[in-house]
This record gives C-alpha cells, sequence and structure tokens, in this order.
C-alpha cells in the first residue's frame, strides 16, 4: 500500500472536494484518508492503481494536482 497526499489546484469549497473524493473512491483500491480544501491524501493498492491513474481522476473531475509528496 502506497500513500500519497496531493495539493489540488482549483478544489475551492466543499462541493469540489465531494467530486474529487467521488473521482477516487471510484477508483480501484483507492481509500481516501484525508480531505481538506486544496488537498487530498490517499491510500492505494499498487497493484490495483496507479499515481498517474489518480492524477487522471482528478484532472477528469476538472482540477490539477499541483503537487505531490
Amino acid at each position: 500500500m502506497t500513500q500519497q497526499t496531493m495539493e489540488i489546484g482549483g478544489m475551492t469549497c466543499g462541493g469540489c472536494m465531494g467530486r474529487v473524493k467521488q473521482a477516487l473512491t471510484a477508483l480501484p483500491g483507492v481509500t481516501v484518508d484525508a480531505m481538506r480544501v486544496g488537498q487530498a491524501t490517499v491510500t492505494f493498492d499498487e497493484s490495483a492503481t496507479s499515481a498517474d491513474a489518480i492524477q487522471r481522476a482528478i484532472e477528469g473531475a476538472g482540477y490539477a494536482v499541483l503537487a505531490t509528496k
């Protein structure tokens, strides 16, 4: 399992957080550990999904991944 924290551009309210969380939890093997405006921390199973797939899901929801820790 891998944990990753992402700074997310354009996520400015609770509605935005809900859209990002929905996009992330739709991916297999992804658990959202924490969210706040502009940031999400997830744990994911690398055998089920990838960091690139997580980034694409966030971008597909209309937001930008600015940095990853």
